[in-house]
């Protein structure tokens, strides 16, 4: 047998323990990995692989005379190989496919039904990030007076979104100025992004030549653009939506009582989750963290896998799951692929 059809045969038994430790949560012997693969390979052969594999810190043994499971390298080396042949069921595919076509109308009911199908499909943490402000398309603002150089904004965006914000103006102003603000924007910058409105209003707050009224629409538009702003202000981090924490604590990797807590603090507060999304932005591909790869104490025993979403031809936003790294990864890579494209589908629809 020549050295490539050896490494191939390696990583095919490294995969036959992957997949019997995921669904058995015990040790694989070399027996078990020579039944499972009908006996193609001896049990003899199969213990020396076993021993390569150990040496090269792909498995590893928990405790004297049991079997061997997989670390987190043998894990990557297992996402390596499969993650260019990903196998989604058409049944899987088409049921999800039928949960997007019922009643959903806006931005809020599509986050939270992708959050919620992820973890009852996959059984663990399912987490989506809520578009940035700058990303959402204006259909049409409201601004209410509280008191005195102070009101609330009501932003409502082509997804029928409905957002609040606390403006603190530099002046106070009448509630017949707010108006002017009112139909200013929404008449000049509707279906426009909000991060478009802002470039247009900094770069046309000083140039009304040509039009009347010179001094009080220069008001109208540096108030505007006051307001905008402090929208975007408001708005510097993403909200995360999760769901499935009931069937991620009940894994066994997470009966110890420090590492539950940990993981309750992490998706109590969200920034962990939140860094590792917003960095992968604007990449939309998959992508999958074993492990201390995760970069946080808290995940150091987890997987998280993330794949980005569209609106208007743009990733705004990534979606994913959240488990122990004993996870099926060809299930779980498959089903975060399938519901990217659904929730971008169903993003251009609802924001048409």
């Amino acid at each position: 047998m020549d050295k490539k059809s050896k490494e191939e045969r390696k990583y095919r038994v490294l995969s036959r323990i992957v997949h019997s430790y995921v669904y058995t949560v015990t040790p694989v012997s070399s027996k078990t990995v020579s039944q499972d693969m009908g006996e193609e390979i001896s049990s003899a052969t199969v213990r020396n692989i076993m021993a390569e594999l150990e040496e090269e810190e792909y498995i590893e043994q928990p405790h004297t005379s049991a079997g061997r499971i997989p670390t987190s390298q043998g894990y990557r080396r297992y996402v390596e190989t499969i993650r260019d042949h990903i196998q989604f069921k058409r049944s899987e595919a088409q049921r999800l496919t039928a949960e997007y076509d019922k009643h959903i109308r806006s931005l809020k009911e599509v986050i939270e039904k992708t959050s919620f199908l992820i973890s009852k499909q996959l059984q663990n943490a399912g987490v989506v990030m809520w578009p940035s402000i700058d990303n959402l398309y204006l259909k049409h603002i409201e601004l209410i007076k509280l008191k005195s150089e102070t009101v609330l904004a009501i932003l409502v965006t082509m997804t029928n979104a409905v957002k609040n914000y606390i403006v603190k103006l530099e002046e106070d102003l009448k509630k017949t100025e707010l108006e002017k603000i009112v139909n200013y924007i929404n008449t000049d910058y509707e279906h426009f992004s909000l991060s478009d409105i802002l470039k247009k209003l900094r770069a046309k707050v000083y140039d009304i030549s040509g039009t009347e009224n010179k001094d009080e629409l220069r008001n109208t538009k540096r108030s505007a653009l006051e307001i905008i702003d402090a929208i975007f202000e408001e708005n510097i981090e993403n909200e995360i939506c999760c769901n499935g924490l009931n069937y991620f604590i009940n894994e066994p990797e997470f009966r110890n009582m420090n590492i539950t807590k940990r993981l309750m603090q992490m998706f109590s507060e969200q920034k962990d989750i939140k860094h590792i999304m917003r960095g992968e932005l604007p990449y939309n591909g998959i992508k999958v963290y074993i492990g201390e790869e995760n970069g946080c104490e808290a995940l150091k025993e987890c997987s998280v896998i993330t794949c980005g979403y569209n609106m208007h031809g743009r990733t705004v936003g990534r979606l994913g799951v959240i488990g122990p790294m004993r996870m099926d990864y060809n299930h779980a890579l498959g089903t975060i692929r399938h519901l990217s494209d659904l929730i971008s589908d169903k993003l251009e629809g609802i924001n048409s």
